[in-house]
């Protein structure tokens, strides 16, 4: 008896112990690339394609700034004159002239600053574009952290159930273990072999999603998160996130510059209704009229005026009066996502705080109790002091309590990139 003891604690506690050297053959054997968070958000900011499409408006926005800067084409008119030479001798005429529009109101100007606007807007949503990009980034990363940590859990968990079904095979051959018991260890083992090939499955579907973030190829060489979820509570203070959320989301400076393009528009339909006339200056060469009735020689003609176009339509202030509903209306939703700024902060503070205490619960002392509670299980089981639904029960508790502490991990994790985001900062990858 004592020496069947012996062999099964040979092959039991080192099942028991989490084994570091362990965990990295279990997912080296399929994926390399060991990956920080800074190098991975630096390979999105570098290589993430849909980000690489959204810095093309930019671009078309400062070409549609820089078309606005030029200056109204003058008009340039050519007119030849036959005033019946063959039949009256009345002789023929060449004119040139040359038209420019002026317009009062400097529709140049109002346009210029209207796409400036614009341009600018688009360098905000942009910008707003990659906060975004980065704090889901982050996310994912970390979902990449979180199955990676259920797989190595299960892998662990796998190895010491085999090896307790290992041992109670050795016991039940040497008749110390009934057939159904040990029946009972290799159909567990079983059941968590399964667990194990699901949690691969989702740590590569997670895996995959971070090599696509980074515009990478898909290959058999996958990217693994090397980084841990640690926890740290940070004091924040929730008035100063309040004023940088305000200062610094780029996307309630889009807000409030989508409220300047649309008085710039207002503007610019004024300055279009504004007077406008157009300068004129002309030559005209006319040749010598040989009719006998009215001869003249001759001679060359220079013209000077100005045009006024008749705008009625200026009567119909509807394009105004929508403008400056619009301006109204673009106060309104400026005033709207401020307030929501402000309330998606305060969620995103209180949901930290609340995670925080919960991961806090976790950490004092409550899987190394269930470690300690498994480990006692299978060496009482071991001695024959208990039933094997004992340790069974020990080890899903263990396994429960585990998966639980990582989504809390997670969950806070997740928390403090969503009050940064809220917030409008960014340290986390610091």
């Amino acid at each position: 008896m004592k020496t069947t003891i012996k062999i099964l604690i040979f092959y039991l506690l080192p099942g028991i112990c989490l084994c570091d050297n362990a965990d990295a053959q279990a997912i080296n054997e399929n994926i390399t690339n060991p990956l920080s968070l800074c190098g991975f958000l630096r390979g999105v900011a570098k290589g993430n394609l849909e980000y690489i499409a959204e810095q093309f408006n930019v671009d078309i926005a400062e070409a549609e700034l820089n078309a606005s800067k030029i200056f109204p084409d003058p008009d340039l008119s050519l007119t030849y004159s036959n005033n019946e030479d063959n039949r009256l001798k009345m002789g023929q005429s060449v004119e040139a002239g040359i038209s420019y529009p002026v317009n009062a109101g400097n529709k140049r100007k109002a346009g210029i600053n209207l796409t400036r606007s614009q341009y600018e807007v688009s360098e905000l949503v942009l910008e707003s574009y990659f906060q975004n990009l980065r704090a889901d980034a982050a996310l994912s990363y970390f979902e990449g952290v979180r199955s990676r940590e259920r797989y190595l859990l299960m892998v662990n968990m796998q190895k010491q159930v085999q090896e307790l079904s290992y041992a109670d095979s050795i016991r039940n051959a040497a008749g110390e273990l009934s057939n159904l018991d040990a029946l009972q260890s290799s159909l567990e083992a079983r059941s968590v072999q399964a667990e194990v090939f699901k949690y691969y499955a989702d740590m590569k579907n997670t895996l995959l999603n971070l090599m696509v973030l980074q515009g990478k190829k898909l290959s058999d060489s996958i990217d693994i998160p090397s980084d841990t979820m640690a926890f740290a509570m940070r004091d924040f203070n929730l008035a100063e996130l309040l004023e940088s959320a305000i200062k610094n989301r780029a996307d309630l400076m889009v807000a409030i510059k989508n409220r300047e393009i649309s008085e710039n528009n207002l503007k610019l339909i004024k300055a279009q209704r504004s007077f406008e006339f157009s300068l004129e200056a002309g030559y005209s060469y006319n040749t010598v009229v040989k009719n006998e009735i009215a001869p003249a020689p001759a001679f060359n003609g220079l013209t000077a005026g100005i045009s006024v176009p008749l705008k009625f339509s200026g009567l119909n202030k509807g394009p105004v009066n929508a403008a400056e509903l619009t301006v109204r209306q673009n106060i309104a939703f400026h005033n709207e996502y401020e307030l929501q700024v402000r309330a998606a902060v305060i969620r995103s503070f209180n949901n930290y705080t609340a995670l925080g205490q919960k991961v806090g619960h976790f950490s004092s002392g409550l899987i190394e109790d269930a470690m300690k509670i498994l480990k006692g299980r299978i060496l009482s089981y071991q001695r024959g002091e208990s039933d094997l639904i004992e340790v069974l029960n020990a080890q899903r508790t263990y396994i429960r309590l585990q998966l639980d502490y990582i989504d809390a991990l997670f969950d806070f994790t997740s928390s403090l990139i969503e009050l940064e985001r809220a917030a409008g900062i960014w340290d986390i990858s610091r």
